[in-house]
């Protein structure tokens, strides 16, 4: 699933087996050029630092991702006791 792709936006995100990554990130170096969140807060905190970079992101991301959180992050789901 695209959240978000380039040269539509200017960051590229999708979910992956591991979670969503923020893809060919700008942020990254020359050996890692992904970032992989362990959370949808943390993907929302990543991205929010690329709009204060200037970023364009999709106005709907942060809805889509915070929807989406418990199939991308079913680990970080609170079950009850």
């Amino acid at each position: 699933m695209s959240y978000s792709s380039i040269p539509n936006f200017d960051v590229s995100v999708m979910k992956t087996a591991k979670g969503v990554a923020c893809v060919m990130c700008s942020f990254g170096d020359l050996m890692d050029m992904n970032f992989l969140s362990v959370s949808t807060q943390e993907m929302e905190d990543h991205l929010k630092a690329h709009q204060r970079k200037g970023d364009v992101v999709p106005d709907t991301i942060f809805d889509d991702l915070w929807r989406d959180d418990p199939v991308n992050y079913p680990q970080n789901q609170v079950r009850p006791s």
